[in-house]
């Protein structure tokens, strides 16, 4: 679907406003202590805190990310897989959150991931991320068929 950018622009503010009543849940979420003692400097699980960066349109704002312990293997997930639950802002304005499963793998003393996550096709349709997690630096790239950028983050302790 090829729309004109203004519809494209509006669109994308309605998706965002949908997106902020998951706003709830990952205030829920942010404020939850999910890790009792602080997170180990060499693992995945916790909350991040940075910037996300468009690339393909200079659009940035703030980014926050919850990342939970390894989900149960099994028919939905792989060994290694977590959940991210991103909660970015644009504008300084309007914010929406997400979750997204990320598969996770040890490498060196840090950690790799991939993931996607869909979207509606006017919004960017399937984003495809890579990152890596090593100490406390978070940092990734995102693409779809409309942006592609990164994400920037430090844990939060």
């Amino acid at each position: 679907m090829n729309l004109p950018q203004p519809l494209r622009i509006s669109f994308a503010c309605l998706f965002i406003f949908v997106l902020s009543s998951c706003s709830g849940d990952f205030r829920k979420a942010w404020k939850r202590d999910i890790c009792p003692a602080p997170p180990p400097a060499n693992g995945v699980a916790g909350k991040w805190e940075g910037t996300w960066l468009s690339t393909a349109n200079g659009h940035h704002g703030k980014l926050r990310c919850v990342v939970s312990g390894a989900l149960e293997t099994g028919k939905l997930y792989a060994k290694g897989d977590h959940e991210f639950f991103y909660q970015a802002t644009w504008k300084s304005i309007l914010s929406g959150s997400y979750k997204a499963v990320h598969n996770v793998q040890k490498k060196g003393d840090g950690h790799v991931f991939k993931g996607e996550h869909k979207m509606p096709d006017w919004a960017g349709g399937l984003y495809h991320y890579e990152g890596t997690i090593k100490g406390d630096d978070f940092n990734a790239l995102y693409k779809s068929a409309m942006d592609r950028g990164t994400f920037t983050m430090k844990r939060v302790r």
